[in-house]
């Protein structure tokens, strides 16, 4: 069989060539596979007004002329899944036969069967089924040339004429997403075009070769979307992923760019950090497509490489989602020119020529995915049978999801779940775990015997042996410990348990209990969504108090004890400017909004701990927030902390400019955020007058060193000497050597003084994720140090023996005074990617408790 798919290959590269077709680019490129192209499909070009290649395409101009095509070719209809950040349409075109396009929902219903029931598919069906093609373009806006590359495909594939293109569309449907990115995309453009002349420079130092921090990679809140597959955190991967499992496609292609100064990459990547859940078929199968890009990139004589750069091993990026999916997914690497030509070691680097390139190996993917069809639909029946054996073998048949400590974190986890087809239950009856009854609305229940078993235990497992030592990103990604929310797995399961399947309603625990009791109400602070309702209070004049101890308090029918941690929200002020009804209606409405709990209490005097007005009920003033962004300090987390505060719980924040700060009057702002880097001098002396005045500065991780260096945190850092642990190291391998002792994500379980306002409604433990390489002791007065490392603190991840000795009692947390100010600085990526909700909390009581502390 191996050698008919390579003659079916090489007939269909060698009579394309001989056609000598102008394909729409502005460099030459051969038409492969096609006898002529059809007239009454417009160009690019025409639709645009400018040839491909010339300059860099606009997310409207993509949108345009993808509409356009679908207007004009009875092979192409275009949907949109997703509404980006900033409102821009994700769309996508499937592209097939016109007779496959008559019976598509037959075709994707057909196709689901490999995944839902994959044992009645018969081989008869595997060879008459078409092969889905999921191509997707440019997840990193400013990595450009696969959107502009995927309108010349889309272009190939509608105007295309001939047997061997009509054949390849009867046996297979391509859903064509040309940008994935729209709000980085434009923000690169944008700066490219408009900083173009009509003689353009290759000088690097020119303006268009250097677009300003953050930069088009990311998204409008600057995260990266290629890391997002797995846990969905934006509308842009939500949207994506809803339409990767309505048609689980058979091959997922992810195009990207490089440095300038390499050639092209695509898989396999390195063999040894391969995920260990990857099927051995699936890189067997991704081998063998490479071939086809190598002969495509031959015949225009493209240099490339594979198996070298890149792993397969987090699977919460495009190429390698799809592999834990019963896919294929693909990487492909261009070196970029970033402007429309640029100067590289080996001469100039054009545009247009890195476009042909993703042009080319998007033909032959198609090439190689209908070629491939059967052994690519046996790949993915066999990988959704073996994990239904293996879930049968597994000794647990199920997982409980408990809700009782912060249900909406926890349903929020189980909703990434849900998206990934994975079946979520709530209880019809008591089920026993760990030892605990629990009782309906107490958990949720997800069974293994499912077809999504697989993807369950690489989301949710704990992993701390690993062949290599090396990673291109995180080693884990626990999610139960990212979110905080305990698991447990159950033994035995009986169906009946089972009640109707979960919708993803995180926030349907909210109530006021005790309404209008009297003198105020108590919110609970151990939900996730309370510093929304907090905020939301106090922007409407509220002034309310936070218990530092616990205390027991009469609610009219009987004494209530509310933890240290608990805000007191009074029904009125003292100079009785906000009406009692406004508190109360506002109380019920944010109940319901965030699902957080509210407790009314009949009295301020407790019955035992201290009165609800007293000096251990600190009074709460509305924070005024800035995040430094700009040049000098980390793009992903101010962008973390943007997100955090503005989209998810609706704080507003002022994004300043580090040297903006240098000259603005910092009074305004009650809290002052660093996220990583080294702010400038002048900016840095600011903000020590301003810490010294009482503000609150909350230090990020990778900002550390410059706050020690500052004088502004009391920690040292605990070294380790790489050259030492080199010594002896052949030169080929001291690169190595060095990396391994990299801390590129781990996760680790933080000790926390509970009885300190930032571990309010958190505890005293916390798994936190670790993803630098320094560790640091804290050398501060006593009560300083709010969280350290215990003893045995890894919980998942990769670490060295030698740094793993760095860990026991180095600093998670601190927290210390500068004059009437305080420091906040904290070691961890609290906020890291938007998904550690869990540690997401410390972040937030910094803020919110900003007077209490």
């Amino acid at each position: 069989m191996k050698v008919l798919y390579l003659c079916a290959a090489f007939f269909f590269l060698g009579t394309a060539m001989a056609a000598g077709q102008t394909v729409p680019l502005a460099i030459d490129t051969p038409a492969m596979g096609v006898v002529s192209y059809d007239a009454a499909i417009p160009t690019p070009e025409e639709v645009l007004g400018f040839m491909i290649g010339t300059r860099h395409t606009t997310p409207h101009e993509i949108e345009a002329y993808v509409r356009a095509v679908a207007e004009a070719s009875d092979r192409v209809i275009v949907r949109e899944h997703a509404r980006s950040h900033e409102n821009r349409a994700l769309v996508h075109a499937i592209v097939t036969a016109p007779e496959n396009h008559v019976r598509l929902d037959q075709i994707r219903t057909q196709h689901q069967r490999l995944a839902d029931d994959p044992a009645s598919v018969t081989q008869e069906e595997l060879e008459s089924m078409p092969a889905v093609v999921y191509q997707g373009y440019s997840v990193h806006g400013n990595e450009a040339s696969g959107s502009d590359a995927a309108l010349v495909y889309l272009y190939h594939l509608a105007a295309g004429q001939g047997l061997e293109i009509e054949e390849a569309l009867r046996n297979a449907v391509v859903l064509l997403d040309p940008m994935l990115n729209p709000d980085g995309r434009d923000r690169f453009a944008d700066w490219v075009n408009r900083n173009r002349g009509g003689a353009h420079s290759t000088d690097p130092a020119d303006r268009e070769h250097n677009e300003p921090w953050p930069g088009g990679r990311a998204n409008h809140y600057w995260f990266d979307l290629n890391r997002d597959w797995l846990v969905m955190q934006h509308p842009e991967s939500q949207g994506r992923m809803g339409l990767y499992h309505e048609w689980r496609p058979n091959v997922v292609t992810d195009h990207h760019e490089m440095g300038g100064n390499s050639t092209f990459f695509f898989q396999p990547g390195i063999p040894s950090r391969v995920n260990p859940n990857t099927p051995d078929r699936n890189q067997e199968l991704t081998a063998e497509i490479a071939t086809y890009h190598a002969r495509y990139l031959d015949s225009i004589g493209s240099t490339y490489y594979s198996r070298e750069s890149f792993d397969d091993y987090y699977y919460g990026k495009g190429s390698a989602f799809p592999d834990v999916n019963g896919s294929v997914g693909i990487l492909f690497e261009q070196g970029s020119s970033r402007a429309l030509e640029s100067e590289v070691v080996d001469g100039t680097l054009h545009y247009a020529f890195t476009v042909r390139n993703q042009f080319m190996t998007s033909l032959s993917t198609l090439a190689a995915a209908v070629d491939l069809r059967v052994p690519l639909h046996e790949l993915q029946r066999d990988f959704y049978e073996e994990a239904l054996r293996s879930a049968a073998r597994d000794t647990d048949q199920a997982m409980l999801i408990d809700l009782r400590h912060d249900g909406t974190r926890a349903m929020l986890f189980a909703d990434v779940l849900r998206r990934h087809r994975i079946e979520v239950y709530d209880l019809t009856r008591s089920l026993k775990a760990a030892g605990t009854d629990y009782q309906p609305g107490e958990a949720l229940v997800v069974p293994l015997r499912q077809s999504q078993y697989r993807l369950l235990k690489a989301a949710t497992e704990e992993t701390l042996t690993y062949e290599d030592s090396l990673f291109y990103d995180v080693s884990t990604w626990t999610l139960p410990y990212a979110f905080n929310t305990p698991v447990h797995m159950v033994g035995r399961l009986d169906l009946d348990v089972l009640g109707a399947p979960f919708a993803g309603d995180a926030r349907r625990g909210g109530e006021v209990q005790r309404p209008r009791a009297g003198a105020g109400y108590m919110l609970l602070w151990d939900e996730f969504f309370a510093p929304a309702a907090l905020y939301a209070l106090m922007d409407m004049g509220v002034t309310p108090r936070v218990t530092l101890k616990d205390v027991r308090v009469h609610d009219g029918s009987e004494t209530v004890t509310f933890p240290a941690g608990s805000v007191y929200i009074p029904t009125s002020r003292r100079d009785g400017a906000l009406p009692s009804d406004e508190v109360h209606e506002a109380v019920e409405r944010l109940a319901r909004t965030w699902g957080v709990v509210f407790h009314g209490v009949a009295t301020g005097l407790a019955s035992e701990g201290p009165d609800l007005g007293g000096p251990s009920a600190v009074h709460l003033s509305k924070p005024s927030v800035a995040v430094l962004a700009g040049p000098g300090v980390s793009s992903l987390q101010a962008g973390e902390a943007w997100h955090a505060l503005s989209e998810r719980f609706h704080i507003p924040v002022s994004l300043v400019e580090p040297s903006v700060a240098a000259r603005a009057d910092l009074s305004r702002y009650s809290v002052i955020i660093v996220p990583g880097g080294r702010p400038p001098v002048n900016t840095t002396e600011a903000l020590t007058g301003w810490v010294q005045r009482g503000g609150r500065l909350l230090v990020m991780a990778g900002a550390t060193s410059w706050a020690v260096d500052n004088q502004l945190l009391a920690v040292e850092e605990r070294s380790l000497d790489l050259d030492s642990l080199a010594t002896g190291q052949p030169w080929s391998m001291v690169s190595d050597a060095r990396g391994a002792q990299a801390v590129g994500g781990t996760i680790f379980l933080s000790e926390l003084d509970e009885t300190h306002p930032l571990s309010f409604g958190i505890g005293g433990h916390l798994p936190v994720f670790h993803n630098n390489s320094e560790f640091f002791e804290s050398t501060g007065s006593p009560g300083t140090l709010i969280g350290a490392y215990g003893p045995s603190a890894l919980l998942s991840g990769y670490i060295s023996e030698e740094r793993l000795a760095d860990t026991p009692g180095a600093a998670t947390l601190v927290v210390e005074r500068q004059g009437s100010g305080r420091v906040v600085a904290f070691m961890n990526r609290v906020n890291f990617r938007a998904y550690w909700l869990g540690s997401q909390r410390l972040f937030l009581n910094a803020i919110l408790f900003q007077s209490a502390y």
